[in-house]
């Protein structure tokens, strides 16, 4: 019997020490938010695509490919998340407060027994930019992928306020402020390609 009361009581300290029951908590958290949209181009909806954005620093330039500096908004994927009347499929993550650009769009493509990688880096410099602060939540839009030319390539479509309400109802993501709306900008980033590993088809920056 004091075995069970010791596991309830732990439950209910692990769920004290959650703030918000695991949503994020807009003003309060040490990391930013993310959430941003990826919608397949209808010739083109059987690859799986990943978007691949990566934090820079002050000059200019990408920081090492470690974790916590990049994410990925991705199609296919069991993590990302549909909205009903809302195209596409949503990624919502904590990231690391920065400024982020566009790297790279990579696709698999499903052919029989094959599969056919189609890398979509951004050479650049120019590409997508954004920023966002501590505590602060971003809403990004939705980005339409699409592979033109063998090339898996993204792009902005639309930044809805009415696709954010959906997509908020729906998962209740955040507690304690709004999630602003952000349109990318155009920024200057150089690109020294090169191979994510030895085993792996994709390119980087």
């Amino acid at each position: 019997m004091r075995l069970v009361f010791a596991v309830l009581a732990s439950l209910v300290l692990a769920q004290c020490a959650t703030p918000g029951n695991g949503r994020f908590r807009v003003g309060d958290s040490a990391d930013a938010y993310v959430i941003i949209g990826v919608a397949e181009r209808n010739a083109n909806t059987l690859p799986r695509y990943r978007v691949l954005w990566r934090r820079i620093n002050d000059e200019g330039r990408f920081r090492p490919f470690l974790l916590g500096r990049y994410f990925e908004a991705a199609t296919n994927e069991s993590d990302s998340r549909r909205v009903e009347g809302v195209p596409g499929e949503f990624t919502m993550t904590d990231i690391e407060p920065g400024t982020y650009a566009l790297d790279s769009v990579y696709a698999l493509i499903p052919d029989g027994r094959v599969i056919y990688a189609a890398n979509g880096v951004v050479l650049g410099p120019e590409r997508p930019s954004f920023t966002v602060r501590r505590g602060e939540a971003l809403y990004l839009g939705i980005w339409e992928v699409n592979i033109e030319e063998s090339a898996a390539v993204a792009r902005p479509w639309r930044l809805d306020e009415g696709d954010l309400r959906a997509v908020l109802q729906a998962t209740d993501p955040v507690k304690g402020g709004a999630v602003t709306l952000r349109e990318t900008e155009i920024v200057s980033v150089p690109c020294t390609l090169y191979r994510l590993t030895n085993v792996s088809q994709r390119q980087v920056c």
